[in-house]
């Protein structure tokens, strides 16, 4: 049978010492920088995947907050705050089902949307907790979907289950993912190309000591020296103080061996001929400004692939830092997220304590939601029903001091520090996956802040961020 091992084996047996161990090398680099590659590819995914998902229960936070309820029916204004929700075409709608279901809203950007089916979406799905996933409308492309099922009090004692959907087309996602493996194999490419340079480099000085040995050999032929040097490396040592003894021997005895020595001579030299010529390229050596050129390509290599993925991904994703900051009233941001999480966490019916007065934001609006909503989701979900929301303004630095309290268990000291960690999760009776905390540890450092894990009075956690204003 002819296997990979059979076929690399004449190339072993005539190409050259640096050949074989060049081929052997670049196999293993090759192989190393493609599962990075994979494992890279595979984690920006998983990574941008979840940051829309994370994106699109915002939409569905957002969606809660304007619902209203009249006559024992749910209504959603015709002019949603979000603007791609109100056109057609821009890649997001928003339906509404009810238990069963059957669609009983639609944003104006779902027009032409038409599900087939829905089941995907709603089976299955508790109260409070979400879905996401991709589902296929009738002719058109998969899209992302993020489902949300809601408890919501109809008249007076009329409970009925609602699930809200937001779906995304998957576009933006893919063009993205086609970019970061473009600049993914290019970067791995031009890394590998740089380590081989290196590695050509490395063994061409490594494997050295055997051409000046060949040349020394020549000039003891030539008659030009009479032994070989002391400079070699340990592993030669042998070879050279053994051919030393051989030649004094020689010398002594040159009369009498000489036709001995003259088949010897004949011996070594088919050998040292194959070695001489396979390294003959090793004499000229390689120019210093080349060797720097390589150095300091490879560091520069290496430095930007260590840069991208951080996301990312790496997507990341970062972030960015932020480079507009407007001033935002926080009020009636809290109050449109409370009402949202008044009702999604109806049945552990939430008492909210707000002391925001006149604070403000510097940031983009979008970011204080995520952040906000974040905590006071995690403050309803592990509390006992009490939440505080206080939030000031430094007079002189106008930097933000956000707090949020419950009184649920509290946080183990020892755990504060990895409940900021992407997918950790402290109680596993309750639902999530253990992003939202790590998406507020996200935005705080992208914007410069801080934030703090302490014991409330009441015996749960106080959360603080400060942000600079």
């Amino acid at each position: 049978m002819t296997g990979p091992a059979s076929l690399l084996q004449p190339l072993f047996k005539r190409g050259s010492l640096r050949r074989r161990l060049l081929l052997t090398a670049s196999l293993v680099l090759f192989v190393f920088l493609g599962l990075m590659g994979l494992v890279l590819d595979q984690a920006f995914q998983r990574s941008t995947s979840q940051g829309i998902s994370e994106r699109l229960l915002v939409h569905i936070y957002g969606l809660l907050a304007v619902t209203e309820e009249s006559g024992g029916e749910l209504f959603l204004p015709e002019a949603l705050q979000e603007p791609e929700l109100n056109h057609a075409g821009s890649g997001l709608a928003a339906l509404v089902l009810d238990d069963m279901g059957q669609e009983l809203w639609r944003s104006p950007s779902a027009v032409d949307l038409i599900l087939e089916n829905s089941a995907p979406i709603y089976e299955g799905l508790e109260v409070g907790a979400s879905r996401f996933g991709v589902v296929s409308p009738y002719r058109s492309d998969p899209v992302f979907f993020k489902s949300y099922r809601v408890i919501w009090q109809l008249g007076d004692d009329q409970q009925t289950s609602f699930t809200y959907v937001i779906l995304q087309s998957m576009n933006p996602f893919q063009s993205e993912i086609r970019g970061f493996r473009n600049n993914l194999w290019t970067w791995l490419t031009g890394v590998a190309v740089a380590l081989l340079l290196v590695q050509w480099f490395v063994m061409s000085w490594g494997l050295s000591p055997l051409q000046n040995l060949a040349d020394e050999l020549q000039a003891i032929e030539d008659g030009k020296t009479m032994a070989l040097s002391e400079n070699y490396p340990q592993e030669l040592e042998g070879v050279t103080r053994n051919l030393n003894l051989l030649l004094l021997h020689e010398r002594e005895q040159r009369e009498k061996y000489r036709t001995t020595l003259g088949d010897l001579a004949h011996s070594l030299k088919t050998p040292l001929a194959i070695l001489k010529g396979s390294t003959a390229s090793l004499t000229s050596g390689a120019a210093q400004e080349d060797i720097n050129a390589v150095q300091e390509t490879v560091e520069e290599q290496v430095s930007r692939m260590d840069e991208i993925v951080a996301y990312q991904l790496e997507q990341a994703v970062l972030n960015a830092g932020v480079t507009i900051r407007k001033s935002i009233e926080i009020s009636p941001l809290v109050d449109k997220l409370v009402n949202a999480m008044g009702k999604v966490w109806q049945a552990r019916e939430p008492v909210f304590e707000i002391d925001v007065s006149d604070a403000h934001f510097f940031g983009d609006e979008r970011d204080f939601m995520e952040l906000l909503g974040n905590l006071v989701d995690n403050a309803c979900k592990y509390g006992n029903g009490r939440v505080v929301i206080q939030a000031a303004n430094d007079e002189i630095t106008r930097s933000l001091k956000l707090v949020i309290e419950d009184d649920g268990p509290g946080i183990d000291e020892n755990h504060r520090s990895q409940v900021l960690q992407r997918g950790a999760r402290l109680d596993s009776r309750e639902s999530g996956q253990g992003i939202g905390l790590a998406v507020v540890g996200e935005i705080v450092r992208r914007y410069g802040g801080e934030i703090e894990v302490t014991d409330a009075l009441s015996g749960g956690t106080r959360m603080t961020i400060s942000l600079p204003g």
